[in-house]
């Protein structure tokens, strides 16, 4: 049997050239050197030309691209041999041993292995980042004791993908320094040659030093934020608890709200179609009262008819008189030319007048249920961020409120009974309210105005007054002065609405009670407007 190191040298003898595997189907050229048929055919066909020269893989002798490939049938016959031989076979079956060994001791629980053990690889204990290969106990003494491989870095066993991140991407040269100003890994020629060569750089060691000495800093930090997120995840569950349950809450009030809709709808349909069913048996009734009463006088006509016609055969001067007066004495009303009766105004009257009308209303009906519906505009209060005076007179220029920042009001007309100021603050869309704290004023008004109309609530002489453009809406006594007045101004209906506010005992909700809704023209947009003749308002 053939030794296994024989058996290695001969395998290196019988290796193809190029695909570094035993010869296949060999061929020789006229160097001399041999190849694979298949490997010399796939050379020739990747010259520039097709018909161009063709050189051996490797002397790179000339040789005529048309010449057939002649077999090596020597070479042929000898590897045919040393694939047959049982040594060969062993080697290979130990070879493959080796390999599913390795793979399976490599796989148990991610254990690198030794790159220098060929029989059965042994655990590494070291990795060599210069050498880029794993050693284990044994290699590992023999790696340290020359003295060109003293100084190379050794770290703890890792895989070959963790050395690959250890190596600079650019340059291939391992990462020893740390630039500060990209806060990256970089290596030496990164330094000197690429874009951070005029950056802060330092080294590895020093960069793990400072590192070291803000990590705590950095975990309280890290810590904290998470705390935060704790937080606001569990405000965020409290608050999709809360969504859930008021999505509840709605969905049965409107179930509640619709159900009594329907049963509102249904109660109006039979009480309409009650009086309709009550009116058909009223007219039925008295049809047939005037046909029964018909039908009595028409036998009685037809008793006269034959009395009468009996009379005509009668000789007797004194019977005839006497039954052809009583006959003829008889009442009978005259008959009016009318078809029928006159019956009652019906209940109903459902012509396409009325049909369209009540179509219109239903359709408003269906549009005000809509904008109830419709998710509700901010509603932003007018509102003043310290308690302030708005003091009005004659000789008033310009006073200041706050709404989210300064807002600015200046009097519109010096020349008007009631001095008033508007704010600069204007409404175009959604709902806004206001409060006037009315106590010290005995006469004034508030409401809105723009360039082609004012809508306002005027308090005078204990008499309220409510003002669309010079036109008077109502005016009402009002013997309790007004404390405070909410104005209320709703862009998506166009209404303007004033409130009395009195909060003081009881309910909030209860203490407010509306004094007037005005429909105004959708004119926008419209400003806050306030007049005051004597004394002073205070906007809440």
């Amino acid at each position: 049997m053939a030794e296994p190191g024989a058996v290695a040298g001969l395998e290196e003898e019988l290796t193809c050239p190029i695909c570094l595997g035993i010869y296949s189907n060999p061929v020789s050229l006229g160097c001399g050197h041999s190849f694979c048929k298949a490997c010399v055919q796939e050379a020739r066909s990747h010259r520039p030309s097709p018909r161009g020269p063709f050189t051996c893989p490797l002397c790179s002798a000339w040789a005529d691209p048309a010449m057939e490939l002649q077999p090596n049938v020597q070479l042929r016959s000898i590897v045919q041999k040393f694939l047959e031989a049982p040594a060969r076979q062993q080697e290979q079956e130990r070879e493959g041993q080796r390999e599913e060994e390795g793979a399976s001791l490599g796989q148990r629980d991610g254990v690198i292995l030794c790159d220098f053990c060929l029989q059965e690889p042994q655990p590494a204990a070291k990795t060599c980042l210069s050498c880029e290969a794993s050693l284990c106990e044994a290699h590992l003494s023999k790696h340290s004791t020359k003295s060109p491989l003293k100084d190379h870095v050794l770290m703890e066993p890792c895989s070959a993908h963790l050395l690959a991140e250890r190596r600079c991407p650019q340059h291939g040269k391992l990462l020893e320094c740390y630039c500060k100003t990209d806060s990256v890994c970089i290596c030496v020629l990164c330094c000197i040659v690429s874009s951070h060569r005029k950056h802060k750089i330092t080294t590895l060691e020093e960069a793990f030093g400072q590192a070291q000495s803000v990590l705590p800093e950095t975990l309280a930090t890290v810590k904290e934020h998470k705390a935060a997120l704790n937080q606001s995840i569990a405000n965020l569950l409290k608050q999709e608890e809360e969504v859930k349950a008021k999505e509840s809450l709605l969905r049965d009030q409107l179930e509640t709200l619709f159900k009594e809709i329907c049963l509102q709808l249904d109660n109006k349909k039979r009480e309409v179609l009650k009086a309709l069913s009550d009116y058909k048996e009223q007219q039925l009734s008295q049809i047939k009262m005037e046909v029964q009463k018909h039908k009595e006088e028409k036998d009685a006509a037809s008793c006269d008819i034959q009395e009468l016609e009996a009379l005509r055969d009668q000789k007797d001067l004194l019977l005839f008189i006497k039954s052809f007066a009583a006959i003829q004495a008889r009442k009978r009303k005259p008959l009016t030319n009318k078809d029928g009766i006159e019956l009652p105004t019906p209940p109903i009257i459902l012509d396409k007048l009325t049909t369209d009308a009540t179509l219109r209303l239903f359709k408003q009906f269906l549009s005000d249920m809509q904008s109830l519906f419709e998710v509700p505009p901010v509603q932003e209060h007018l509102t003043s961020s310290m308690p302030l005076g708005l003091k009005f007179g004659y000789s008033a220029n310009v006073v200041s409120a706050s709404s989210r920042g300064l807002l600015h009001f200046g009097v519109s007309n010096p020349s008007d009974a009631i001095q008033h100021v508007k704010s600069n603050q204007s409404f175009s869309r959604g709902c806004h309210f206001w409060e006037v704290d009315t106590s010290n004023a005995s006469c004034w008004k508030l409401g809105i105005i723009n360039p082609n109309f004012e809508c306002y609530l005027q308090m005078s002489h204990d008499s309220l007054h409510v003002f669309l453009g010079q036109t008077m809406i109502t005016a009402k006594g009002f013997s309790t002065a007004l404390k405070v007045v909410r104005v209320e101004l709703d862009c998506r209906r166009n209404t303007l609405s004033f409130y009395n506010v009195s909060v003081e005992d009881g309910d909030a909700a209860e203490s407010l009670r509306l004094l007037e809704t005005v429909s105004i023209p959708s004119d926008y947009p419209a400003y806050a407007t306030f007049g005051v003749l004597d004394g002073s308002l205070k906007l809440l």
